[in-house]
């Protein structure tokens, strides 16, 4: 475990294409929060309220699953992972050390994506952050960033099986899509009261977004504990199963 783990550190290291991601994304949100703060401006709003400063905690999940794509997909393109596995490493244990890098850059790409937001409310909006603000900001950075754990739990399990960066960007995005819409739509039918969302780390924006009960944002918070477990387990299992040869 040791071993692997420490190639992927040394990898990533290597890599630019997870800093490119991370930049375009700060990017992003800084001019998200300039164009939010120029409407605010034509509307003749005085004030930028921290009900519109807190998106920047709604993390940029399309351009996540790339990381976590390009980072699992092209060690199966160079053949690195058949010679890891022909090493003696076991099969679970580069699984582990991909999902617990994943968890890493997760953290990493939603933290420097909120900074570079505040320091951008800071700059184009002369808004000085209250102390209580700041502390929500905290709170929605952590549940965003569990939630970015659970994509990258999915994106993993995605990549794992279909073993090219390219296919699983690909098979991420539509599945992201896809499940977007059935699950709106069965709200929209049958479960009315939003119940249904909650339970899918694609709609954090329902959290980030303000207007959720302590109540959801706690089953939110169990649910994307249980798509981690579930899917690096299935990742585990199903990378054991695979022929790589």
């Amino acid at each position: 475990m040791n071993r692997v783990f420490k190639y992927d550190g040394f990898k990533l290291q290597k890599s630019k294409f997870w800093w490119i991601c991370t930049l375009i994304t700060m990017a992003l949100t800084c001019f998200s929060i300039f164009s939010a703060s120029a409407l605010s401006s034509k509307l003749g709003q005085k004030a930028f309220s921290f009900s519109q400063y807190r998106i920047i905690t709604n993390p940029t999940t399309f351009i996540f699953l790339i990381i976590v794509c390009i980072f699992i997909g092209s060690d199966f393109k160079t053949g690195t992972i058949k010679n890891v596995a022909s090493k003696g490493i076991k099969r679970p244990e580069i699984v582990l050390s991909k999902l617990i890098w994943n968890f890493i850059l997760a953290i990493a790409f939603m933290i420097l994506s909120v900074l570079s937001g505040l320091i951008a409310v800071i700059l184009f909006t002369k808004t000085s952050i209250k102390s209580d603000d700041l502390v929500e900001i905290i709170k929605l950075t952590a549940i965003a960033i569990l939630a970015l754990c659970a994509f990258a739990s999915i994106f993993t399990l995605i990549s794992f099986m279909v073993k090219s960066s390219g296919a699983a960007i690909a098979i991420s995005i539509i599945v992201s899509l896809v499940l977007n819409v059935i699950v709106s739509l069965l709200e929209t039918i049958f479960f009315k009261s939003g119940n249904l969302s909650r339970l899918f780390p694609f709609f954090i924006s329902n959290i980030t977004g303000g207007g959720a009960t302590q109540k959801s944002t706690t089953i939110f918070i169990i649910a994307m504990f249980v798509w981690i477990i579930v899917c690096s387990v299935l990742s585990i299992l199903f990378f054991q199963k695979q022929d790589i040869k």
